[in-house]
């Protein structure tokens, strides 16, 4: 709790971003102060203001990243002849540049090279004292995600003096579409269609699965309830995860227009985010009750585990929602950017890995314990035990999430193979949790078996004698884990 009546909140990513633009637009306008203009041409510069940089920055940075860039068509030939190359080293270091005439059969070039265009920031690259009929080129940035910084930006002065504008929008342009790193860009459209593909099959599992859960009455007990909610959940997020991939994600004008539907797209993904996490930290809870508490009453704690893990994700999703609203940095894309106010999701989520974690710990405690005194060669039998526990209760209780805070810097291999990995981590995590308590499951194939065994006997042989306890598949967790 603060004690203080303020309290002060870190920089938020587009704070940082607008930060580090205002430096880039001093050292700009302080490396070329004394250059001379006229007074038209200072009265040019001075429109384009600094806030409007940092906003056509934040806007055409997300347009980049959906892969979508206004391709205005340049005479490549006639730049790649009068190429002015000017490369940005340091905050010290001036750039170099002479003057080459854009059009070299005129007849007025002494007129020509007596007219500059002022000096330029568009939010990018500072663009120096250019002369009239050239074109300047320069490395592209290495801040822009998805470009590519060994390729090089244009920027077309005008015989008059004047820098090229765009003509839908009238505003000065820069040229900055050879830029666009296409083998990243590729890549990206590739992951996104592994999540896709990954989330519909993890949702054919999942549906399957709580088919199954639901059909046989030999499967209701709480520890199957319990499966079915979070199977429910999971399928509910790669419901939720695919719309927004089909519908926004790949859509870059809809995340420019940011029309509430998509506002509540994402509210919507993230409200069954934590209700994924919650009912995992419930699969924890209940195991953990079952192994040391023993003595549970099913239905009351089955009712708190509703009430927790469906309604108390709205005490985070709604004030998350509000501040963010509230947020006139934060309130426009649909939402695709990286907030500050994600605190509130992560808070809660890491507790939940956290106490998942200790459950875990302790499960495996309890297996050791239980099997130590009781084989001719513990040691071995028990590790065997633990290890087969945690790889299947990991899945379950979404530990594998613990790999993914640390991404690699953007760009590098190692990055590449961390957007694979999450892939395989994050949109397979509801096929990996239906084959492994639903399709592999003792209790699951019994029913099964026994049902096609009663429709068709004579392709399906009975399940053997003893396969079964005969009973209702109660309170046995450990048969899931293989104790």
């Amino acid at each position: 709790m603060a004690t203080g009546s303020t309290l002060e909140m870190p920089p938020q990513p587009q704070d940082n971003l607008r930060t580090f633009l205002r430096h880039l637009y001093a050292e700009c306008v302080y490396r070329y102060q004394n250059a001379t203009k006229s007074k038209d041409q200072a009265t040019d510069a001075e429109e384009l203001l600094l806030e409007d940089y940092a906003t056509r920055f934040l806007e055409q940075e997300q347009q980049q990243e959906q892969g979508s860039i206004d391709m205005q068509d340049v005479d490549e030939q006639a730049a790649s002849d009068n190429e002015l190359y000017a490369t940005v080293l340091t905050a010290t270091m001036p750039t170099n540049h002479n003057s080459i005439p854009y059009d070299s059969n005129n007849s007025n070039n002494s007129e020509t090279e007596r007219l500059f265009c002022p000096v330029n920031f568009d939010g990018y690259l500072c663009w120096p004292p250019t002369p009239a009929g050239t074109i300047l080129s320069q490395y592209c940035p290495d801040f822009v995600e998805g470009f590519n910084a060994k390729f090089l930006a244009h920027k077309t002065c005008l015989e008059n003096g004047s820098w090229y504008r765009h003509p839908e929008s009238l505003k000065i342009w820069s040229n900055y579409t050879n830029c666009v790193d296409y083998d990243d860009l590729e890549f990206r459209h590739f992951v996104n269609e592994l999540y896709v593909k990954g989330y519909a099959l993890s949702l054919l599992a999942l549906l399957i699965s709580i088919i199954i859960f639901l059909g046989f009455k030999s499967l209701r007990c709480t520890r199957i309830r319990i499966h079915v909610h979070l199977f429910a959940s999971l399928a509910l997020t790669c419901i939720a995860w695919i719309l927004w991939y089909r519908l926004v994600v790949e859509h870059y004008e809809r995340i420019a227009e940011s029309p509430p539907w998509c506002i509540a797209l994402h509210l919507v993904v993230h409200y069954f985010m934590l209700v994924n996490y919650f009912w995992m930290f419930c699969e924890g809870l209940h195991l953990h009750l079952v192994l040391v508490v023993v003595f549970v009453k099913d239905t009351i704690v089955m009712r708190w585990f509703k009430i927790f893990s469906w309604l108390s994700p709205l005490l985070f999703v709604i004030p998350y929602g509000i501040a963010r609203h509230f947020s006139a940095n934060d309130n426009q894309h649909c939402w695709i950017n990286d907030s500050f106010y994600l605190w509130i999701f992560s808070v809660p989520i890491t507790l939940s890995l956290l106490a998942s974690f200790i459950f875990l710990i302790n499960v495996l405690r309890v297996i050791v314990r239980k099997l130590h005194p009781q084989s001719a060669q513990p040691a071995p039998l028990a590790i065997r035990k633990a290890v087969r526990a945690t790889i299947i209760l990991v899945p379950l209780f979404g530990l594998q999430h613990f790999l993914l805070p640390y991404r690699p810097d953007a760009g590098t291999q190692l990055d590449r193979f961390y957007q694979l990995l999450s892939v395989v981590l994050v949109s397979l995590q509801g096929f990996v949790v239906s084959f492994l308590f639903c399709f592999a499951n003792h209790d699951v194939t019994f029913a099964i078996r026994t049902l096609l065994n009663k429709l068709i006997p004579r392709l399906v042989s009975p399940p053997p004698a003893g396969s079964n306890t005969g009973q209702m598949a109660t309170t046995t967790p450990s048969r899931e884990l293989g104790v």
